[in-house]
This record gives C-alpha cells, structure tokens and sequence, in this order.
C-alpha cells in the first residue's frame, strides 16, 4: 500500500488565559473605559516601576491606582480592559474586539469540532489516501523556574501548570480527551515551540512513520498571539526547518489587539512569505 499523505495541524496556545471566551456583561457594566495600549503601558509602569515597592502589589491595587493615573476620554471602540485583566488575573488574554473575532458565531468550535471529525475518519479509513495529526503546543509555566521569571515579569504570571487558564479552552479539550489516537500535547515555557521542547522529535517521528518528507507534509497552523508566538513558530517552521508547505490560518489567530494581529499577519507574509489563509481556503487545502 502507498503511504499516506500527511496532514499536520499545529494550534498554537488555544489555552484559557489567552482567549476563553469574555463574558460582555462584564464588560458592559464596567465605568472606567480605556485602551488596550495604555492600560499595558501603565501596567509596565506600576509594576516594574523600580521605586515603587509593589511586591505586595495585586490586580486590585493596580485596578485604583489605574483610575487615578489615566485620562478617560471617549474611545472609538469604548473596552474596560482592566477589568479583563481582574477577571482573568493577568494581562496575556486578547482584548474584547479579537476575542469576538475569534468567537463570533461559534466559527471557532465548529472549525475544531469539524477538524476532529475529518481526522478522525480519515485515520481510522484504511483506504483513504490522507492521514492527519494534530500538534497542540501549551504554554506551561513554573512560577519557582528561574530561567521563566524574564516572560513573568514581562507579561505578568499566565498558564501557570495545573492551573485552569493554562488549560486549552473548552471545545479543544474535551476533543483532545476523546481522541487521543492523533493529538499530541507539546509543553512550552518560553517563546519558542522547539527550544527545550519535543516538537523537533515529534514532528520527525509522525513524518517518518507516514513515509513523508518536509518537502511533502502539508502543516496547518492557527492560535495566538499573531505577533509573538505564531509568528516565531512560523519562522521556525519555514526558515530553520525547512518546511515548505506552511499554512496560517489567518482568521483563527489573534493578537493582545488588532492592530497587533494585523502586524503579524503582514510580517508573515511579508517577511516569512508565509501562505496566509483565511479558514475557508484552510477548510479547502486540508479538506475539513
């Protein structure tokens, strides 16, 4: 029998603390509106700031201190992002406008769902000619790791292990749980996918025992941040490992805010000359 062509789908950090779902009634009720940009900048002012003994220093305390230190001038878009970081106890997950993107007439779960079920199938259909394997790389973090503090202090503690918003979101990982067969879980503590990761291995051994080649795979990529993270995974991907067929599908990443997604986006395509797709031509080069 022939080998099969492979399919490999790679989601990057599809994890709570980046992109659960926002409940908008929280939003709604909140009075102090600002944006994205200037509640980080202030963050970055309050709780790195050197003179300033923040030690015991909490979101709430940041939450008042906030109100007293920025103007609260009407917005184009009108987002309480700080009460997004109250809710969530961190600063990584997307503002409101990328978190409806994403989830706006449940594309997202279906999108999973549909990818799980064609997986599934086509594995399990000897004579089918496709085999498909699907890669989830999750942020894991040790809050005692030396070596980690650098991203604590800079994006604030996030997918600490164990923890729930280090779990995937919901839809992902209830199908995660039911198909072990072709879903692999990859830990990551830094910015990099591969560093001190088994994705390198995983990857050569899933290709090895289809009888493909880095030249033939066909691998999917969608999750977060578009400006950090899938960005680099993209790049190491293409420019270190020599993969050529590398998909990005477009409408299932985010970045911390628009203007940040578009940013990576435009750098992918510009720079990697990454293949961006939006996840109906996703749907079509991986048959889902």
């Amino acid at each position: 029998m022939e080998n099969k062509k492979l399919n490999i789908i790679i989601t990057c950090s599809v994890q709570n603390d980046f992109i659960e779902p926002l409940d908008n009634n929280i939003i709604a009720k909140d009075d102090l509106k600002v944006g994205y940009e200037q509640v980080s900048n202030k963050w970055m002012e309050y709780f790195l700031n050197q003179n300033r003994d923040t030690s015991e220093a909490n979101i709430d305390m940041f939450i008042q201190w906030l109100k007293q230190n920025v103007s609260n001038e009407p917005l184009e878009t009108p987002i309480s992002y700080h009460h997004i970081l109250e809710y969530y106890r961190q600063r990584v997950h997307v503002d409101y406008d990328e978190s409806r993107r994403l989830w706006e007439g449940d594309k997202l779960p279906q999108f999973i769902q549909d990818l799980m079920n064609k997986a599934s199938q086509s594995n399990s259909d000897e004579k089918n000619g496709v085999e498909y394997q699907c890669i989830h790389l999750r942020d894991w973090h040790d809050q005692t790791d030396e070596t980690q503090k650098g991203e604590m202090d800079l994006f604030g503690p996030h997918c600490i292990k164990g923890t729930y918003g280090a779990k995937f979101i919901s839809p992902l990982d209830e199908l995660i749980q039911k198909h072990h067969d072709f879903n692999v879980i990859i830990n990551s503590n830094s910015l990099s996918s591969f560093d001190e990761t088994d994705l390198e291995s995983v990857l050569e051994t899933v290709i090895k025992n289809a009888g493909s080649s880095r030249k033939e795979v066909k691998i999917g990529v969608f999750g977060v941040i578009t400006n950090v993270k899938v960005f680099l995974l993209t790049f190491e991907l293409m420019i270190i490992h020599k993969f050529k067929n590398v998909y990005v599908c477009g409408d299932f990443c985010a970045g911390f805010n628009k203007q940040g997604h578009n940013t990576g986006i435009s750098s992918m395509a510009s720079i990697l000359a990454a293949n961006i797709v939006d996840q109906n031509k996703f749907r079509e080069i991986f048959n889902i």
